[in-house]
């Protein structure tokens, strides 16, 4: 008989990325915990060309720094797309589709028809889509909604992951599993590392760095809860966002520079 936590994935559909998949599989194949429930988000925002434009325009020189680097550096091999049957046994799983109600414009609520579905076959969830998620989700589940930070929350909230550590010069960042909360990155921490980032000489060599990383955080999250070993942080960190101005061109000159010096050292 499996003892382990009963775990409901939430996810934006059937594809999952590289990074997701392997900390899915050490979850599954290293402790006791059991998939009960898959729950695919059906909410598809289209986005018409202006509000494309708008959105190119608002972000200013932080849209043509992405442009640009997105043709002079590769995808981190973490985001590769893997299909979640290919990662998975699904044979005997709940497989659910819901459409989120979408409140002021971009958090997802999970209607209660669907949570009580959750809480019935899981004790506890992991978000891998959905966006930021608010209401009764976060509180129905006995041990609530797992989610990855790809920094340490003590010290930086927000986005992009890894940039403002970056641009800062930090020799470390921080990757936290979170209970989530309605608060921006500010729930409980399930499970915290520390990762050097000081050798990693572009933004796109540290995010990489940072998913692969990341393969082992759920698996030592949920040992935690287990084994109630889960801490709520005296204090958090600042909530960054996409950068404009001086930032964005401090970014463009280190990256430039650490595009050379990883193209010397190859």
């Amino acid at each position: 008989m499996n003892d382990g936590l009963s775990v409901c994935l939430l996810v934006d559909g059937p594809i999952i990325a590289r990074w997701q998949a392997a900390a899915l599989s050490e979850l599954f194949d290293e402790t006791d915990a059991l998939l009960s429930m898959v729950v695919y988000n059906e909410y598809n925002p289209e986005r018409s060309a202006s509000d494309l434009f708008r959105r190119f325009i608002e972000l200013r020189e932080w849209s043509v720094a992405a442009v640009l680097f997105r043709f002079i550096t590769p995808t981190p091999e973490q985001l590769d797309p893997v299909e979640l049957g290919e990662t998975l046994d699904l044979d005997g799983v709940t497989e659910q589709r819901v459409h989120p109600d979408i409140i002021d414009g971009w958090k997802q609520r999970i209607p209660e028809s669907t949570v009580d579905s959750i809480a019935d076959k899981s004790d506890i969830a992991v978000r891998f889509g959905f966006g930021f998620l608010i209401g009764t989700v976060l509180e129905e589940l006995e041990y609530g909604v797992l989610s990855y930070h790809h920094g340490d929350i003590r010290e930086y909230r927000g986005q992009p992951m890894g940039f403002w550590e970056f641009i800062h010069g930090q020799i470390e960042a921080g990757i936290t599993v979170q209970i989530l909360s309605e608060d921006l990155d500010a729930g409980s921490v399930a499970a915290l590392k520390r990762v050097r980032i000081n050798d990693f000489y572009t933004w796109q060599s540290v995010r990489s760095h940072l998913y692969e990383e990341s393969h082992d955080m759920l698996r030592l999250a949920v040992e935690n809860i287990e084994s109630d070993d889960v801490m709520s942080p005296e204090s958090l960190g600042e909530i960054y966002t996409h950068p404009k101005g001086k930032p964005v061109i401090k970014y463009v000159f280190k990256n430039g520079v650490g595009i050379f010096r990883e193209w010397i050292q190859s």
